[in-house]
């Protein structure tokens, strides 16, 4: 053997004369090899200035004294250039890129180029030192993630999935100024998302909250969905008539301008709900029995005595003839006894209602291309039709609508009648958006109510 097998370093042969030749040979191999560290790797010719022991990798294309040495290291030894053939996997620091690289069997390349997995670390820190307290600790100006391309093999998706323990626990995103809190938001000390607010770091005020369990958005104190709505018929649903809404006690019956009988129907009053009833107290005058089942339906005890007034209605289907719009549920036909609002609507609206039928049964028939959702008695329901019956007492309807193509709907209680059935139908709202309004809410007060 006349060299080593990794770094082709000479051997002394047995009985070889000045031994010491070859040893220094091997020396200089080594020093030129071990810890390599080279000054540039984009150098095709010796720099002028070079001292003893600098070492380079010669770049492509390589002329003068590194002429036919391209990519092998070139070190300065004993005033002359001699070179080392790298090995696959030699790894050479590269001091002014101040990166490491490696030999690839044909070139050299990145180190931090090859890396494609780092398993179970327990530290990292980007531009700064991470710690115990910080583990990952990022110091920097801009950060980007970008999803991966179905053309990369990807599927152009990017998520965050964060998680907590339980509960009372917390996940968020803090924000400091100057390493003191100024706002966070994420699932603090519970399972609701909030936004919450400091001027200090150390006192907060939660200004959102959105509620998982109801699905809906708390500004402050005010639950969107609820306290923020407002009917947007003239008489707030009372069927007392435009000129009227502000009377609080003594209205009068006026028929609705936003609900038309249609092919022969009727809507006629039924009787009010009194402020002041006698029923519970009071001196203005007793209830009708349909009414007090209502107010004992959507009132709590100690609450049905005073209020504004209202009127139930009755909505009378005709006895014979052609209904309009018919559909056939179980072998009974049932039609559209009224309209609503032929008048521009937005794109998302809410129709509710309380109905009791009288006579026969009711249909909802929630029309898949214009409901996009219904709810019965709190309750939602599927987008088919279903009937209502007299035994069903005062039911709740809910419907989340939007307008035809024309931007018109005249069906937004989505209910019909069979020939001559009848239904009593009380406090409608009409809201924009779609809320999922309380089935205890009783008159929902209008922009012009109450002066």
């Amino acid at each position: 053997m006349d060299a080593t097998a990794n770094l082709s370093l000479p051997v002394i042969a047995p009985a070889q004369a000045q031994k010491h030749v070859t040893h220094n040979e091997a020396l200089r191999a080594l020093d030129a090899v071990v810890q390599l560290a080279v000054i540039d790797r984009d150098l095709t010719a010796p720099p002028g200035g070079a001292a003893e022991g600098d070492r380079y990798i010669v770049a492509s294309t390589a002329t003068g004294a590194w002429a036919g040495q391209e990519g092998r290291i070139a070190a300065l030894q004993d005033g002359a250039w001699a070179f080392y053939r790298p090995g696959e996997g030699w790894l050479a620091f590269v001091a002014d890129e101040a990166l490491l690289c490696y030999w690839t069997g044909t070139a050299w390349a990145d180190v931090a180029g090859a890396i494609t997995t780092l398993q179970n670390l327990a530290l990292l820190g980007l531009g700064t030192t991470a710690d115990a307290t910080n583990p990952f600790s990022a110091k920097l100006n801009k950060a980007l993630w970008t999803a991966r391309p179905a053309a990369e093999g990807g599927d152009g998706d990017l998520r965050y999935t964060l998680n907590k323990e339980g509960e009372a626990d917390v996940l968020s995103l803090l924000m400091q100024s100057a390493w003191s809190g100024r706002a966070e938001l994420g699932l603090v000390g519970d399972d609701d998302f909030s936004v919450r607010v400091s001027p200090d770091g150390a006192a907060w005020t939660e200004i959102l909250r959105g509620d998982r369990a109801a699905g809906e958005a708390v500004i402050g104190h005010l639950r969107v969905g609820r306290d923020m709505v407002q009917n947007v018929l003239p008489d707030s649903g009372r069927f007392n008539g435009n000129a009227n809404n502000t009377a609080f006690s003594g209205i009068a019956y006026a028929a609705p301008t936003y609900l038309s009988p249609t092919s022969g129907a009727g809507l006629a009053a039924h009787a009010k709900f009194i402020h002041d009833n006698d029923d519970y107290g009071g001196a203005a005058g007793a209830l009708d029995a349909e009414v007090k089942a209502l107010v004992e339906a959507i009132r709590p005890p100690g609450a049905r005595r005073f209020g504004p007034e209202w009127y139930v209605i009755e909505v009378t289907q005709k006895a014979s003839g052609t209904m309009s719009e018919p559909v056939d549920i179980g072998g009974t036909l049932y039609g559209l006894a009224f309209t609503t609002l032929f008048t521009a609507l937005p794109r998302r609206l809410t129709f509710a209602y309380h109905v009791k039928v009288k006579t026969g049964t009711a249909a909802l028939t929630l029309d898949s291309g214009r409901v996009v959702r219904a709810s019965r008695d709190g309750v939602a329901q599927p987008k088919a039709a279903q009937t209502i019956a007299n035994g069903d007492g005062w039911t709740h309807i809910c419907v989340h609508n939007v307008p035809n193509q024309y931007g018109y709907a005249y069906d937004l209680a989505q209910l019909k009648l069979p020939l001559s059935g009848a239904v009593w139908l009380a406090l409608p709202k009409i809201v924009f958006g779609h809320v999922d309004l309380d089935p205890e809410l009783g008159v929902l007060m209008n922009a012009r109510m109450f002066g």
